[in-house]
């Protein structure tokens, strides 16, 4: 009897293994993104060159550095315009693409405050030449001064 009951019990601790495996580590996107991207636009009398400095914070989230640097001209005189835009809490949310959707206190070199939010989805491709780059329509909104909403689309290549 002793015999059965242990049989018994050996085939209903069979019967109960749990086989699930252990859940997988969530993958950290975060590192493949990390370098230095810039583009310039040319529209009009103005010229533009935009730079991501991007390093990692945490698991799938990024720290950008991200420098605006506008010049305009206008009948023989130039006028230079740096803006940095320290984006802190970027989270890569698939292996090739990021999103921005933050409030930043903008550095301007006219000393000025600025408060924009900044959004968009970043996607990584490689390019014609092999070339990695972050293509964005990245959007600008500021409410507090009037000024209108911007929308530019933007392709960062990896330096």
């Amino acid at each position: 009897m002793k015999k059965l009951i242990f049989c018994c019990l050996v085939v209903l601790m069979g019967a109960c293994k749990d086989d699930k495996k252990d859940p997988e580590p969530e993958t950290d996107y975060a590192t493949s993104f990390v370098g230095v991207y810039e583009t310039i636009t040319v529209e009009g009398g103005i010229t533009t060159n935009y730079k991501w400095d991007i390093t990692t914070e945490a698991k799938n989230q990024l720290s950008i550095k991200y420098t605006k640097q506008t010049k305009i001209t206008v009948s023989g005189t130039t006028i230079n315009l740096t803006q940095e835009y320290p984006l802190a809490t970027v989270k890569s949310t698939a292996q090739d693409n990021f999103e921005v959707n933050e409030k930043v206190n903008v550095t301007q070199s006219t000393g000025e405050a600025l408060n924009v939010r900044l959004s968009g989805i970043a996607s990584r491709i490689v390019n014609g030449s092999g070339v990695p780059q972050l293509n964005i329509t990245l959007k600008t909104s500021e409410a507090s001064t009037g000024a209108p909403n911007e929308e530019v689309y933007l392709e960062f290549k990896k330096k």
